[in-house]
C-alpha cells in the first residue's frame, strides 16, 4: 500500500474507533487537598488554580490521566510519533472551603478525547482559570492523513450549585484549501455565531447569528467527546 494509504487509514481507523471505557474510577467527594482527588491507578496530569466561586479560596481544575503502562502504545510503522500513551482522562472542579478542605464540584469523563493514533498530536491543549471562567482547550492536527486542523475551547463557571457550561468557541482550517470555519456559543446569551472565511483573509467577517435551541446547554458530565460537541457550519 502505498505511503499516504496507509498514513490516512491511521487516521482513519483512529476516528472511526470511539473509546470505550469502563465505568470511571471512585472519586472522593471531599478531601484535605486537592491532589487527594486523583485514585489509585490515576496520576495528575495538569492543574489550573483561581476562585471559581467567589468566596476568595483558591480553588482548582485538574487533569488526571489514568497510569496504565499496556496503554503505551508503540508504533512500528514510522508514522508518526514511536509511542504514544492512549489512557484516558478526567475534568475534574474541585472547590475550596474557607476551613480549607476541598469537595469536588464537577467532573467529567469524556471531554477530553483520548489519544489514539501515532500521527494525531496530543488532543489536550489545556487549561485557565481567569475572572472566575475555567476553560479547557483542545485542538486536533494530523501529521499524515488529514487536511484538517481545529481548536476547540470549552467555558465553565459556578453558578451556584454546581459547575456549568456557559460557552463553547471552536476553529476549523482546511489547510489545501484555507477555508476557515469558526462557531461560538454564548449559552448566557442564548445566542450562536458561525463564521466561513479563509487563511488569507485578514478582514473580520460578518457571520450569521441565530438563537441557541431550548434546552441544548450540556452540563458538566454531559458533554460527550470534545471533538464531536458542536458541528462547523457547512
Amino acid at each position: 500500500m502505498h505511503t499516504a494509504g496507509r498514513a490516512l487509514l491511521l487516521v482513519l481507523a483512529a476516528a472511526a474507533i470511539a473509546p470505550l471505557h469502563a465505568a470511571g474510577p471512585d472519586i472522593p467527594e471531599t478531601a484535605s487537598r486537592d491532589i487527594d482527588f486523583v485514585p489509585k491507578g490515576w496520576k495528575l496530569y495538569d492543574k489550573a488554580e483561581g476562585d471559581l466561586n467567589g468566596d476568595g479560596t483558591t480553588d482548582s481544575v485538574l487533569v488526571i490521566q489514568e497510569n496504565d503502562p499496556n496503554k503505551v502504545i508503540d508504533n512500528p510503522d514510522g508514522f508518526g510519533v514511536d509511542h504514544y500513551a492512549a489512557n484516558q482522562r478526567i475534568l475534574l472542579f474541585v472547590l475550596s472551603d474557607a476551613d480549607y478542605s476541598f469537595r469536588l464540584a464537577g467532573r467529567d469523563d469524556l471531554v477530553i478525547p483520548d489519544r489514539n493514533s501515532p500521527t494525531i498530536d496530543d488532543p489536550y491543549s489545556g487549561l485557565a482559570i481567569k475572572d472566575g471562567k475555567a476553560t479547557l482547550f483542545l485542538r486536533f492536527w494530523a501529521s499524515a492523513g488529514s487536511w484538517y486542523m481545529s481548536s476547540h475551547q470549552f467555558h465553565f463557571r459556578w453558578e451556584g450549585k454546581a459547575m456549568q457550561v456557559i460557552g463553547y468557541d471552536g476553529l476549523e482550517v482546511h489547510r489545501a484549501s484555507g477555508v476557515l470555519k469558526e462557531v461560538s456559543v454564548n449559552y448566557l446569551t442564548g445566542r450562536r455565531k458561525d463564521v466561513i472565511g479563509s487563511i488569507s483573509d485578514d478582514s473580520e467577517q460578518e457571520g450569521t447569528w441565530s438563537k441557541v435551541a431550548p434546552g441544548s446547554r450540556p452540563k458538566v458530565g454531559s458533554i460527550g467527546n470534545g471533538f464531536d460537541f458542536l458541528p462547523f457550519p457547512p
